[in-house]
């Protein structure tokens, strides 16, 4: 559903970008200027302006990208949400979920003040979208390479009651872990000084930027030190493959869901 959602999108917006640029003269690289907000907010409703009935088509579009923005929070509250749910599960979660949606808040005014324009790009360059692909390609290769594709296959296996089929097996196996390592190293070979509207940051921002970077990707190497240093194995090599092997306590918390995951383990590597 979110491929074809992506074909959907993707075929509307640059057709309708498209056909600005045919109406204008100008290029659709003009158009597009420096992407993000601006193609939704300027560019956009720009072409939508110059259609029959264009006020129902303005309707259509932004109670779309309303929906889409609830769905792609909802997806990433969620994740952080039963993080926490599940390591501290005392706390109640609708106060877990009442935290968080209060911090997001307050944090998300920042972005709707005059320079909020400003913060938000920089914020999404080096705090978003650098961090985020790099964190994608450590966990792929992380669950799928070092737990094992196997392990996760019969774990999602247990948590469906479905059979996973061949093509699953080589996307995850293969195709994503690869092309992601590839697409994070072409990135990084294109990368320029990030500007905003032409207009370079100052020097300050860019070291603040860096900064929120390596905030938010310090946890990784400190929790596999970590692991590393609490392994009970002798040698550094013990160490290394101890800590990247699941623990003897790994498993569903649930004593029910855990002894039905222990049985479902053995008839599956029986067979």
């Amino acid at each position: 559903m979110d491929t074809l959602t992506s074909f959907i999108a993707g075929i509307t917006v640059f057709s309708v970008l498209g056909y600005l640029s045919h109406g204008t003269g100008i290029p659709v690289s003009k158009i597009l200027g420096s992407g993000g907000t601006g193609i939704a907010f300027i560019s956009y409703p720009t072409a939508i302006a110059q259609f029959p009935v264009s006020q129902l088509f303005a309707v259509l579009f932004f109670l779309m990208l309303f929906t889409l923005g609830i769905g792609s929070a909802t997806a990433s509250a969620g994740a952080i949400i039963s993080l926490f749910a599940d390591r501290y599960p005392h706390i109640k979660r609708w106060k877990i979920t009442t935290a968080l949606c209060a911090t997001s808040f307050l944090v998300g005014l920042l972005y709707v003040t005059p320079g909020g324009q400003f913060i938000q790009y920089l914020v999404d360059y080096f705090g978003v979208a650098f961090v985020i692909f790099l964190t994608s390609v450590l966990e792929v290769i992380g669950i799928i390479w070092i737990y094992g594709l196997k392990n996760f296959i019969s774990d999602i296996e247990f948590m469906l009651d479905i059979k996973i089929g061949w093509y699953w097996k080589i996307c995850w196996g293969f195709v994503i872990p690869v092309g992601l390592t590839v697409i994070l190293i072409y990135s990084f070979s294109i990368a320029e000084i990030v500007t905003y509207n032409s207009v370079d940051y100052p020097s300050s921002a860019i070291i603040s930027g860096w900064l929120l970077a390596i905030i938010c990707l310090l946890p990784l190497p400190v929790c596999a030190f970590i692991a590393v240093y609490k392994s009970s194995a002798s040698s550094l090599l013990g160490k290394l493959k101890e800590s990247t092997s699941p623990a003897e306590n790994w498993g569903p918390v649930h004593p029910k869901h855990r002894k039905e995951w222990f049985e479902f383990k053995q008839l599956h590597h029986r067979d």
